[in-house]
């Protein structure tokens, strides 16, 4: 008998994101590790002020950046450090 097995997406590396989180890819970065501008489903949008930075180590190391973009808002934007990968926290 066949079972039916929820999709989920996946890094590169195989990983689950956990669905509240979406592939980004980043432009340009300042100082050779934040983000300055990442593009979104189609849309480039420009970091105006990154607030926060905090790593978080484990089994799935991440890198988290609290922007403020050009347009006002604030976006939650993360590394897998492993894969290389950015995601946007939704």
């Amino acid at each position: 008998m066949l079972t039916a097995t929820p999709l989920r997406r996946l890094t590169p590396a195989g990983r689950s994101l956990g669905g509240r989180a979406e592939p980004i890819d980043v432009c340009g970065q300042r100082y050779g590790y934040a983000p300055w501008r990442f593009r979104y489903r189609g849309d480039l949008y420009r970091v105006y002020r990154v607030e926060s930075v905090r790593d978080e180590g484990g089994l799935l190391p991440r890198r988290y950046f609290m922007v403020r973009c050009a347009d006002g808002t604030g976006r939650t934007l993360f590394q897998d450090l492993r894969a290389g990968t950015w995601h946007l926290e939704r």
